[in-house]
């Protein structure tokens, strides 16, 4: 992997700022793995002089862990009087500390993952090193000499030098650097407590933190004397290839950040195994991003409208022989500042993923733009940045093997012809279906045909008070966009109400997309997801921009970019003609019905608010356009809903 210029990379694991010098390491939780021995042996000490029924959880041990000998018993002497109302005399407090410092005397505790392989290549690297910890001087060396690693250490600084303050004090490693001859700027600290890291940060040093020891990730990556945090030493790793995206396994130490790389996996077609133990986000993602750019390039560029549910992005993907970069946007109503300072799940702000998009783009060798669209949750719209992101890499990267889906393979339902079920699929194949639904009002049947043997036709009969006879138009448009011939019988003299025509026929027409789809899916594989934007000129050719994700619910919403909500509803949404006859409050619940029969979500994207009359054939043929990618072949997912969770009913 390469590095960020302002880094080096130690053994494969460690990062450390590229002037640094010196590496002043703690002993207990960070050298060693003496965490494991304490909390094994005191509870033996503790049974031993107060009966097996007294018991301290590993919780409390850890949160002790960093203090030195003395007040690590002398902490857990008050909670044995308080909790368990066992008096601890002086002596017996000395008892237990002569005999917790007799196991770790005859007890050989083993390195910590990865500290071997970072000693070795420090010291080759010509890096001095020290040991600065809060135990005894002579008791720190016969452990690193038990330990086999005391020759590593230029000096061992204990905290029984009376002049100096033990930690968090910054006494000490303030000393180790003068003992050392170099400037504390240029010492970088690793510790795994927080009156560790408070004292390193102190001192002036780089401060690490490692979740080896008593403290666990998030109380050391949130703390102000952090400058990185790692969950372990354990070797960063990357593997990733096209294949079944279902064979995944990422570890990172922020569940969220590892759930956007799942998004990048699940989009761009990849097996992936991946992991990483720093909060190095930015290294991260140019990891990531070299190992993509190994991949065959398809084309040079791709954009795509990503979302889920309500939130969403459009982003931008152009490799360049240039300086890569990460432009970074909202649209004109959002606030950006807000958004990225905004809490989501277990990230504080939305700054790890900024860093995470920026070393992609770096290992990518890529320009980057992602425009932030929609924000009612900050979960939902980073996740529709991270689907839009994998959704551009695999038009970059991704080989394609178009399958011809057969159109001879019609399968005849096998439901009952039971008058009495309000839905039926009568007829369905990879091509083909014929669905139809009855009420107590209407009767509508719609066929879709993928392999366009049928023609299209219409037939409404309703009553005379409406008119619908301009929507085959929009329905031609749409079907022409997405590829298939459609037929629409409608059957309804009671009903007078044009917007359930319009309802009632999108709704059907769904389901009868959705046949197609799962069959499709389930014995070669879909896309399952699909917008209007294709290319980087696609993102500001048409004013409208349409994005469907089909996963088993509904949803559907309206992003202006300029104007209000309520401009857009006002001047386009509700009370404008379509066509002369079509009302745009009937379209609405179009999207709606759509929407609830093929169980996706539809986002729309204004760009700029246009007039009724030329922006919902738009919107139709956007959708078509949509229809199309999501429903065309993807091998990678074979029996793979779209959704990563897989939720497709």
């Amino acid at each position: 992997m390469n590095t960020p210029t302002n880094k080096q990379l130690i053994a494969k694991r460690l990062l450390i700022p590229i002037n640094t010098q010196a590496i002043l390491w703690d002993m207990d939780g960070v050298l060693i793995d003496s965490l494991s021995l304490s909390l094994k042996a005191c509870n033996q000490i503790i049974a031993q002089h107060c009966g097996d029924q007294v018991k301290l959880s590993d919780a409390f041990i850890r949160s002790i862990f960093a203090y030195d000998i003395p007040k690590f018993w002398c902490l857990i002497s008050e909670h044995l009087i308080e909790a368990h109302q066992i008096q601890v005399t002086p002596d017996l407090l000395q008892t237990f500390q002569v005999a917790y410092l007799a196991t770790r005397t005859a007890n050989l505790m083993l390195l910590n993952a990865g500290i071997a392989e970072i000693l070795d290549e420090a010291k080759l690297n010509g890096l001095t090193m020290a040991v600065v910890s809060n135990n005894p001087t002579e008791e720190v060396k016969e452990t690193l000499r038990q330990s086999g690693i005391l020759n590593y250490f230029t000096t061992v600084i204990g905290n029984d030098i009376e002049k100096f303050n033990k930690k968090p004090s910054p006494d000490t490693y303030i000393f180790a650097a003068q003992q050392l001859g170099i400037e504390p700027e240029l010492c970088m600290v690793i510790e795994d407590s927080l009156i560790g890291v408070e004292s390193g940060h102190k001192a002036g040093c780089h401060t690490i933190g490692v979740a080896t020891g008593g403290t666990d990730y998030d109380s050391l990556a949130y703390s102000p004397w952090t400058n990185q945090t790692y969950s372990s030493f354990a070797e960063n790793h990357l593997a990733i290839q096209f294949g079944d995206v279902r064979k995944k396994k990422i570890l990172t130490p922020n569940d969220f950040v590892s759930h956007m790389i799942e998004h990048i996996a699940w989009r761009l077609c990849v097996e992936i195994q991946l992991n990483w133990t720093s909060d190095d986000w930015q290294a991260l993602g140019q990891m990531l991003g070299l190992h993509i750019r190994q991949f065959d390039i398809q084309q040079n560029s791709a954009a795509v409208l990503g979302m889920i549910d309500d939130g969403s992005a459009e982003v931008a993907i152009t490799l360049t022989d240039g300086k890569p970069n990460l432009v970074l946007t909202g649209i004109a109503r959002l606030d950006l500042e807000w958004f990225l300072s905004l809490r989501c799940e277990q990230l504080q702000s939305g700054e790890p993923l900024v860093e995470l998009m920026r070393g992609l783009a770096t290992g990518l060798n890529a320009i980057v733009q992602v425009n932030i669209c929609s924000v009612q949750d900050a979960h939902h719209t980073w996740e529709g940045v991270f689907r839009s992101i994998g959704i551009a890499l695999n038009r970059i990267f991704t080989p394609k093997h178009s399958i011809a889906f057969p159109s001879d393979s019609l399968v005849e339902s096998t439901e009952k012809n039971d008058d009495t079920r309000e839905l039926r699929v009568l007829s369905k194949s990879p091509n083909y279906s014929k669905v139809f639904r009855g009420t107590a009002e209407s009767h509508v049947v719609v066929t879709v045909d993928f392999s366009r043997r049928i023609g299209n036709s219409f037939i409404f009969n309703v009553a005379p008070n409406i008119d619908v006879s301009n929507l085959p138009k929009l329905l031609e448009n749409l079907a022409e966009q997405a590829g298939f011939n459609i037929q629409v019988e409608y059957d309804s003299t009671v009903l007078n109400s044009s917007h359930v025509v319009l309802e009632d026929t999108a709704l059907v027409l769904g389901k009868a997309l959705l046949e197609i789809l799962i069959l499709r899916m389930t014995q070669w594989g879909v896309n399952g997801a699909g917008s209007s934007i294709q290319t980087v000129d696609d993102l500001t050719a048409q004013p409208i921009h349409v994005g469907i994700s089909i996963e088993g619910r509904k949803f559907w919403l309206f992003v202006p970019f300029k104007d209000s909500s309520d401009t857009l509803k006002k001047t386009f949404l509700i009370g404008q003609n379509i066509h002369s006859t079509l009302r745009s409050e009937d379209l609405d619940d179009f999207l709606d019905g759509l929407a609830g029969g093929l169980g996706c979500s539809i986002i729309v994207h204004m760009h700029e608010i246009i007039e009724a009359e030329k922006g919902w054939p738009l919107i139709f043929s956007q959708i078509g356009k949509s229809l199309k990618e999501a429903f065309e072949s993807n091998p990678y997912r074979k029996g793979v809903p779209p959704g990563v969770k897989a939720t497709l009913a």
